[in-house]
């Protein structure tokens, strides 16, 4: 009996950002994704809001969607040999927060291009609740492993020596050898780590109440003046007549209560990291 792989937990930024897949032993062996911050990837769990989902072909079903979380978006398909998955799909409304576990999978059209995407195993409908555990969940296991990247780029060891420090340290035997797989693949590491640990905190900050959100150099922050995310958002419904709203419109708008483009695009970003608003096409905007 083939033991079932775990699913990882990662953001979308650092999927996203993975392009080194590989694979061992026989053709029933899995397959690997394996992340800069060394998640050995067969299968993942993502709970985020579905924003889109599109039907690819006519004569048989093949659905891509989208489900955004605080960093980016997981790309989904599903067609005939998921028919379980694809049925969900076909009926799910949009926006929605789902969670989903699934493989994951590469496609790479050309020498250096690679898109990643998840084929889903199980789809369920569930709450901001359950997201906002997931993000928080995720971030912890992220910084687990940036600590232990970090630690792996500092030892300078190598292969079995690396990975039997990283085990003492308190990773699994499969995040040793990701960490160990990952060090060797991927260049420019300290930097990358420095960038996904800044995205892995500004997601926790969506988690936040608005006055909430600490200033440096103060036991605690209040917010002065308008709330314009508040006012983007309210904006954003009331010029919504069922087709979303264009964001040049919602600009225009926004100008007659003394809002700058910048603070514009400046709400509609924390919205839609938040998860109140989605994008079902390029620049144009609808609440959740």
């Amino acid at each position: 009996m083939i033991e079932r792989e775990v699913a990882w937990r990662v953001f979308a930024y650092e999927f996203n950002s993975s392009d080194f897949f590989f694979h061992e032993g026989d053709e029933r062996s899995p397959n690997y994704l394996v992340t800069p911050t060394g998640a050995r990837i067969n299968r993942l769990y993502i709970v985020g809001v579905f924003t889109e989902i599109d039907n690819l072909k006519s004569e048989e079903d093949m659905f891509r969607a989208r489900i955004s979380d605080p960093t980016g978006t997981f790309t989904i398909y599903a067609g005939q040999y998921q028919p379980e998955a694809a049925l969900f799909l076909s009926g799910v409304d949009i926006p929605s927060f789902t969670s989903v576990t699934g493989k994951a999978r590469i496609y790479e059209p050309e020498k250096g291009t690679v898109y990643t995407s998840v084929r889903p195993e199980e789809l369920s409908i569930t709450n901001s609740s359950i997201r906002d555990r997931w993000v928080v969940d995720t971030a912890r296991l992220s910084f687990e492993r940036i600590q232990l990247v970090r630690r792996a780029l500092d030892s300078k060891m190598n292969d079995e020596d690396l990975k039997a420090m990283l085990i003492q340290s308190g990773a699994s035997v499969e995040l040793a050898d990701g960490i160990a797989r990952a060090i060797k693949y991927y260049s420019g590491l300290d930097k990358y780590l420095d960038e996904l640990t800044v995205v892995i905190i500004n997601a926790l900050k969506t988690l936040l109440p608005k006055d909430h959100h600490p200033v440096i150099g103060t036991k605690t922050s209040k917010k002065i003046g308008p709330d314009f995310d508040e006012i983007i958002y309210e904006l954003m419904g009331q010029l919504d007549k069922g087709e979303g709203v264009q964001l040049a419109q919602l600009i225009d708008e926004s100008g007659q209560s003394g809002l700058t483009e910048e603070q514009v695009y400046e709400s509609v970003k924390n919205l839609m990291s938040e998860g109140k608003c989605y994008e079902p096409r390029i620049d144009i905007l609808r609440r959740v």
